[in-house]
This record gives C-alpha cells, structure tokens and sequence, in this order.
C-alpha cells in the first residue's frame, strides 16, 4: 500500500445557536455550497456531518440535480455558504451579478472567528474538531478598489496599443511554464528569434535551460510593458482568471494552446460573456466540434495537435528535452532494468491521494519481465510520497530505496520525452491516456476509486466508451496481470477522434504569425 500522510476528516460541531454570530443558521436552515467543485462539496461533506441541512451547490457552470444555476430556482428560505479560498470573491461577484441577494450569502468560521478552510488536515480526527459559526459574506473593500483599478489601468493599456507597431508574440503563463506553452515558445524561437518573449508571472519552478535566455522574463518591468504593447498574440495553454491576464487579454488576441483532451469536466472560459479567443489549439477534431465549443469560446478551433505530443512522432534525438530528465538517464535505466513503464495518475484535488500500489510486488515483477516503473505524480503528492521514502532530491529522477527498479520522476519536469520510449502507460482518469494513444502502445486504466471520483467530480464530459482504450483494473494484482497480457491498444478512439502524428509546434508557429 503506499500511504500518504492520513487525510482525517474534521469533526465538525456547532455552539448553541445564541452564540453563533446571530445569523439565523441553525439546523433546519437549507443551505447551498458555492461552488460546486471538489473543495466545495468537502465542504459541504463536512457542514452534513455536523447535522446542517445542505441541499446542494450553487454553480453556473456545472450541471446536476443538486445545482442550481439560476437565481430564479433557488428556495427563498435558502442560504449560499462559500468555502474560503483565493477565487472566493470571484464566486461571490459572479453570485451578486446574477441577482443573488448579498444577505443570502455566508462564510464559515471556526471557533476563533476566521474563515473555515477545506484544506487537507494530517491532524488526528480527535484534535482536529472545531466549532462553526457562520457570517454574513461582504465584499472586501480591496476588492472593489481593484476592479475600478483594472478599468482604468484597461483603458490606460488600450490607449497605449493604439500608437505601438504590433511585431512581438507573447507566450504567457502563470505559475509554471506547462510543456506546450513552453516547445511551442522554443519552435518559434528557433525560427524568428526576434519575434516571440516568455512572460512567467508569479513562478513557482525553476528551469535551468531558461537561464541564460534574454527573451524569458518574470515580472512586469517597463521593458516587458513596451513588449506587451507591441504584441500582436498572446499564446497560452490554460487559463487564468488574474486582473493581469484578464486585462492582457481584453485588449490583444489569444491562441489557446490549452494541455490536454479532457474526461472530467472542466470549467473552460464560456461563463466570461466578454471573452472570445482567437484560435483554440487541441489534438482533435472530434473534440473541436463535439466538446470544446460548450466549454471554450473561441472565434476557431482548430485540430494542429498538442506540441508535448510531437516526442511521439520523433526520434529522440530530435526531441526537445527542455525540462525533462536526460536521455542519457533514460538510457542507463532502459539498459540496467529493461523497457520503462509509466504510472501517470490524476491529481485527486479532494483529498484522497493515497494510491494503493503494493510497490514490493511491483518491483518483483518489473525484475522477472525486465521492466522499470515510472512513477509521475502531482507536485504535492511527489513532495510527500519522497519524504516518506526517505528520497531528499526534488528536482532528478530518483530509484526508490529497496525498489531498485521503481524509480520517481521529478513532479515539475516534462515526461513526454520518456513517454515516448515507454512500453504501456499506467493512468486513471488523466488526458495523459488521449495523448498517450498516438503511440499505439498498451494502456492501462487503474480505476481504483471511481465511484467517489464521479461522485466528488461529478459528471465526466464524455463517455467512458470515448475514453477507454484498454483494461480496467481495481487493485495492483490486477494491474500487474494486465501488464502481463498487454496487446497495443485499438486504434479505433484514434481514428474516431481525427488525432494525427504530426508535428504541432511547426503548425503553431505558421498560426501564430498569420
């Protein structure tokens, strides 16, 4: 079993309803949970568990019998609750702007008055009781000081765009530089090197090819603004609901790249009226006609592939390695262990990331097939799954203490490169299994917990027919027996979905200066 710190669930208890900060809460109150993403219904888990009546979520962009999405459906005696989280101001102006009433929505506290947070905690069940109390929910001050901010500062930009000569490409992220962004940034480079700019806003990773390269920045300095102001695209691959990107793309036109063909639901950009990108990018034609547009609003969408995707049409020397571990490594483990394989498993962002892989018995299995087993988790998962091994290195491929052939991939780095030389592919629910059918390897689908997946996720935008395109298996027994009995899996999904093995980033850079 591989176990992470243990997610105790909080005990959650109320005081008497005079001191409960006089909201006219109690037992009896119909309460709805805004919104109704994974953190919002552990929320609401935990509200129920104290014996408050949660009838359901309110949500404008999720479908269910237990959302509301419409002011007009909501009980009149109902209350919003809101979980405490950065975009909770958002979710409540999104809430004021389709009429609902302020007095009806309300955060959680604690004992000590502050907002109740739907972190994990590792603290026992029996220490980790609070009491809840409940609050009128107003927005701050800052809040809307920022927002008369952003209009001025949007018109401020605008003016400036109108006298500037528009030569410059933006390739823009946040937080991390994802792998598409980032080879479709090194394509365009390599061919009109004046041309594109890297712009990294609030970084948390480090990559040290990035170095030395005078075109990559970090924050906004006047440079980078004169820069902004001559972009004629902005390219991404997700999306961000910051005042900086939103008042970029207000006025300068984007290329959504995005990072994957998706089987659980995603919010997209279709709740904000007032966006419409360029061009949105994926690897599929199918999915641009069937899925994206109900998601994305885009003026195109185009199928030109996803440039992590193009180490599957080339030989690793030609690859772009930027940000992944060295082939030479990849090498040296292929010749002392055999074939790799990749376990590849979706981020459980609920709570509950305690994989049940029996490493000892793969590690037996890998040596009598000659294998090795690739493990490439969330960041927060690797960080906690290397402290329990007793591995102290973040950033290099490590080989598990007493699993010579079990090895952990740098959560921050790109497997794509090593994907591509991998024997089969271990995920679950993750758009790593679409990519991975371009290289008509096997696939197996470790579906451990998908029933609280479904539940706490809610309904996937396609089906499973549309997604599965090899076994099933529950348990490590299985999984390894599956990886025994592998054939390459049909091409039938392939096909249906238009996927090609071309070169992406070659295609994204002609659509981008066009």
């Amino acid at each position: 079993m591989l176990a992470q710190p243990h997610n105790a669930s909080i005990d959650l208890s109320t005081k008497p309803d005079g001191n409960n900060m006089h909201t006219g809460i109690n037992k009896n109150t119909p309460l709805y949970i805004a919104p109704a993403n994974p953190a919002g219904r552990k929320l609401a888990k935990r509200l129920r568990s104290a014996g408050y009546c949660v009838n359901g979520f309110v949500d404008n962009l999720k479908q269910g019998d237990d959302i509301v999405n419409d002011v007009a459906h909501f009980p009149a005696t109902a209350k919003v609750v809101l979980h405490k989280a950065t975009y909770t101001d958002n979710v409540a102006a999104g809430l004021l702007q389709r009429q609902f009433k302020q007095k009806r929505l309300w955060l959680c506290h604690d004992d000590d008055g502050s907002p109740l947070s739907t972190a994990s905690s590792t603290q026992p069940e029996h220490t980790a009781a609070c009491n809840i109390s409940f609050a009128r929910y107003a927005l701050p001050l800052s809040y809307r000081l920022n927002k008369l901010l952003f209009a001025i500062c949007s018109r401020l930009f605008w003016m400036a765009r109108l006298t500037t000569p528009k030569r410059r490409y933006l390739y823009y992220a946040e937080g991390f530089f994802d792998t598409n962004v980032l080879l479709a940034y090194r394509e365009h480079k390599r061919q009109f090197a004046n041309e594109p700019f890297l712009l990294g806003i609030n970084l948390k990773q480090k990559i040290s090819e990035l170095d030395e390269d005078k075109e990559k920045f970090e924050k906004l300095s006047l440079k980078v603004l004169w820069r902004i102001c001559c972009a004629r695209r902005i390219i991404v691959d997700h999306e961000y609901t910051g005042d900086t990107f939103r008042l970029l793309r207000k006025r300068i036109p984007v290329v959504q790249l995005w990072h994957g063909l998706p089987y659980k639901a995603l919010s997209g950009n279709r709740h904000y009226p007032d966006i419409c990108d360029e061009v949105f990018v994926s690897s599929s034609d199918w999915f641009n006609k069937e899925i994206f547009p109900k998601i994305f609003r885009a003026k195109a969408y185009l199928s030109l592939g996803y440039p992590r995707n193009d180490a599957f049409s080339q030989s690793p020397m030609l690859r772009d390695w930027i940000n992944a571990e060295p082939y030479n490594t990849l090498q040296q483990i292929q010749k002392n262990a055999g074939d790799i394989i990749v376990y590849a498993p979706t981020y459980r962002d609920w709570g509950n990331n305690e994989y049940p892989l029996d490493l000892a018995a793969i590690d037996t299995w890998c040596r009598k097939h000659n294998r090795a087993f690739v493990l490439k988790f969330h960041p927060f998962i690797s960080r906690l799954f290397g402290e329990a091994m007793g591995l102290t290195e973040n950033n290099a491929l490590q080989q598990l203490p007493s699993y010579p052939n079990i090895y952990l991939y740098p959560s921050g780095k790109n497997i794509y490169p090593w994907l591509a030389q991998s024997y089969a592919l271990v995920t679950d629910y993750s758009s790593i299994a679409y990519d991975f059918l371009l290289s008509d390897k096997p696939i197996v689908y470790f579906q451990y917990d998908k029933e609280e997946y479904l539940k706490l996720r809610g309904e996937t935008l396609v089906s499973d027919s549309d997604f599965i395109a090899g076994e099933v298996v529950e348990s490590t027994e299985e999984m390894l027996t599956a990886l025994g009995n592998t054939k390459p899996h049909s091409s039938a999904l392939k096909m249906k979905f238009g996927m090609k093995n071309q070169l992406a980033s070659e295609q994204i850079c002609r659509l981008v200066r066009d």
